[in-house]
Formats: structure tokens, sequence, C-alpha cells
């Protein structure tokens, strides 16, 4: 690893780790929800370096995060790494179609994802012997899946405003 890569994938998870902290100071209907900003670092990554850099910034903040928080290995741990995990790679796979795609449409994909692979990483961690067959269940599901996309165009206008555009060439 280069020197000059070794600093920009600090500073990005620096970024993200700044940006996740912030997410913890602005009021939202649930306690666990977030915007999810610190995908902002993974973008820009994406953007200007390349896919190895952005999952490298994914797993160092979310284990840095669960360091700091003392929650390593605990199912907030572990369903913060498998949807985080989920969501980059959609992201990245997405990406590989940049030209036909704007940052908002691939940051609503990526919320999208991430909730629905919360919600089937929480359903198997803490509430396999629940039924999910409820009309307030799935009110819930499709609540928190439509507050994701609200996030990720969120993130996504963020993106774009920043301008991002890799050089080629």
């Amino acid at each position: 690893m280069t020197d000059k890569r070794r600093r920009y994938l600090t500073a990005f998870v620096l970024l993200a780790l700044y940006l996740s902290l912030i997410e913890t100071l602005i009021p939202k209907p649930f306690p666990w929800m977030k915007l999810g900003l610190a995908n902002i670092a993974i973008i820009i990554a994406l953007e200007k370096f390349d896919e190895k850099m952005a999952i490298e910034i994914l797993f160092l903040r979310v284990f840095i995060q669960g360091m700091m928080l003392g929650t390593l290995f605990s199912p907030s741990f572990i369903i913060s790494l498998i949807s985080g995990g989920a969501s980059t790679l959609l992201t990245i796979l997405l990406f590989r179609c940049r030209k036909n795609l704007s940052l908002i449409a691939i940051c609503i994909a990526g919320a999208f994802i991430h909730n629905a692979t919360q919600l089937v990483v929480v359903y198997f961690l803490l509430f396999r012997n629940i039924s999910i067959m409820s009309r307030s269940i799935f009110i819930f599901i499709w609540g928190f899946l439509f507050m994701g996309c609200i996030s990720g165009f969120i993130t996504g206008i963020i993106c774009e405003r920043l301008k991002l555009r890799r050089e080629r060439g």
C-alpha cells in the first residue's frame, strides 16, 4: 500500500466515523435509525479510488466504531457489519453502471438493501420465535424500508452536491 493511499484511507475512515458520530446528534423517529451519512466516505472512495478502498473503509469503520462503543461482536455489531457489507457490495455493483445511474439512485438502492438486510439479520438474531405475519409488523417493515429510501435520497443529494467525478484517462 502506498503512503498516499494509506493517508487517504485513514482520512476516509475518520470521515466515516465523524459523520456517524454527527448522526447521533440528529433527532430521529427511532433510536437505531440513522441517515447513513458515513456512506458518503464510501461513495467518495468509489468515485475517486477503487472498490477495495470502499470495502476497507466499511470494515475499518465498523470495527473501530465497535471498539469505541464497546459493541464489538455484539448483535448490533453483527447487524452493522452484515448490512453494511451487503449495502457496500450492491453499491459497488451499481457503480459499475455509473454512466447510467445517478449517485442519488445508487444511494437509495444501497440504503434500501442496508435496511432490508438489517431486518433479516435482526429477525434471525433476535426474533426467530415471533410471527412476522401481523399487520403491525408489515407496516413497520414497509415504513422502515421507506425511511431507508428517504435517507438514501438525502445521502445521494449530498454526494451529488459534492460534484464527484473520477478523472478518466
